[in-house]
């Protein structure tokens, strides 16, 4: 079987029962220092290995390869600016927390 290079194989989602976690639920920064929203969760593709993070912004959620994260700490700051999203505010960020908490109690109370 041949497949096509665009669809992985298997793809996986992980989330972190801690919000913030070591990932998800942070702040992220861009390399302009805006706060462009939190880390939703980590994408995991294969073949071939390919590992993302899909970060939750204002109405607006986007992948970014792991290789384009500079540096995590309190915060993950990003290499590149983030051109899909806008710069959120700490009230912003509270929202997206508790939306994220909310999509993940959903995902536990409704697996089979």
């Amino acid at each position: 079987m041949v497949q096509d290079d665009l669809s992985p194989g298997a793809e996986s989602e992980l989330y972190e029962l801690v919000i913030p976690g070591q990932l998800v639920g942070k702040v992220v920064v861009d390399s302009a220092a805006r706060m462009v929203g939190i880390i939703r969760s980590i994408r995991i593709s294969l073949p071939p290995l390919r590992v993302e993070l899909v970060i939750k912004g204002l109405e607006v959620e986007f992948p970014i390869d792991v290789s384009s994260v500079n540096a995590v700490g309190t915060v993950v700051q990003l290499k590149n600016v983030a051109k899909e999203a806008e710069t959120v505010e700490l009230r912003d960020v509270q929202r997206l927390r508790k939306e994220l908490i909310e999509e993940i109690r959903q995902a536990i109370c409704h697996s089979p």
